[in-house]
């Protein structure tokens, strides 16, 4: 769950208005004149997009076959991902710690929603308008998320309190985003219509959710054992600038931006084995070793980037000899 404060504003005499994230109105694919739900929860609000996808059979998942909870966990990601948009879970005989995970899961998961909820069966439903959702946005999303968890690190390394739930809104956010963008590549191929850079879309997603997990590592490292390093704090920043950016090539290729991500990169990858060699502490050198690690992982991004361009008809022509 993402928490972002709005401040109400007043409309009329009885109108309130708020503003909604823009990552949220982009990621759900909605504009001016759609319908949306509110759904009263009692001592909160939740706003649901109405959903007018065309594959909506309603399903029921054996899972309590599945003997472990963890497993439902998993499960509930694959037919998110599956496009199963409405099934009826079974959690007979596996006690309330099926379902406390079941719920933890499907926080985890943008735009689906746990409803009926027993003491040992609940509706999933997904809200998402697919036909509306631009993965682009999703990508560029997961950027967001990358950087967030960048940004956390830099924190940590200046000396600040990050707290668990930081952490685990950041790890949340994260897999929110790849999942959807999964979401997305199955659809695609399910339906045929399977864009040109959809490998890139596949690899760039995979990797940039590598890097995220291996900085949210450090950060995490950092945070346990009061590292405080100006070294880490100005590298975190610099992949705090960096991932946006490469989500954004991931989302729409260019090998102009590449060109001018690149250099910055390189610079940085050469320069840190000797911030490891002059580290002042070896939990030092290994959080400097792990950023490492996922500067290095985004260069593997840029050569799909690349990759998928050359093979394109600007460069790679059929030979007249």
């Amino acid at each position: 769950m993402n928490i972002t404060p709005r401040k109400l504003q007043k409309l009329g005499a009885s109108s309130l208005v708020v503003t909604l994230p823009h990552t949220w109105i982009e990621a759900h694919g909605l504009k001016a004149g759609d319908v949306v739900y509110i759904v009263d929860e009692g001592d909160r609000l939740k706003i649901v997009p109405a959903s007018t996808g065309s594959d909506r059979n309603a399903y029921e998942f054996e899972a309590y076959k599945l003997v472990m909870p963890q497993l439902v966990s998993w499960a509930l990601t694959c037919l998110y991902v599956n496009n199963v948009n409405e099934a009826t879970i079974d959690l007979r005989g596996m006690g309330p710690e099926a379902m406390q995970v079941l719920k933890e899961a499907s926080m985890r998961l943008l735009g689906l929603e746990l409803l009926e909820v027993e003491r040992d069966r609940a509706v999933m439903k997904i809200v998402l308008d697919d036909s509306k959702a631009d993965p682009k946005h999703a990508i560029k999303g997961l950027g967001s998320a990358v950087s967030n968890i960048a940004e956390l690190l830099r924190q940590v390394a200046e000396g600040g309190q990050v707290t668990e739930d930081q952490f685990s809104i950041a790890t949340n956010e994260l897999t929110k985003y790849q999942h959807l963008i999964m979401r997305y590549v199955v659809g695609s191929m399910n339906s045929g219509s399977v864009e040109g850079n959809l490998q890139g879309t596949i690899v760039g997603t995979a990797l940039l959710g590598v890097v995220g997990n291996t900085l949210l590592d450090a950060a995490k490292m950092a945070s346990r054992l009061e590292v405080r390093s100006r070294v880490v704090s100005q590298l975190a920043s610099q992949v705090r600038d960096l991932a946006p950016l490469v989500s954004a090539m991931v989302a729409q290729p260019s090998v102009k931006r590449l060109h001018e991500v690149a250099f910055n990169v390189v610079a940085t990858i050469s320069s840190i084995e000797s911030y490891i060699k002059s580290s002042q502490s070896a939990a030092e050198a290994a959080i400097i070793a792990k950023v490492d690690d996922a500067i290095k992982t985004m260069a593997i991004v840029f050569m799909t980037i690349l990759c998928g361009a050359v093979m394109g008809e600007e460069y790679l022509k059929p030979s007249t000899q």
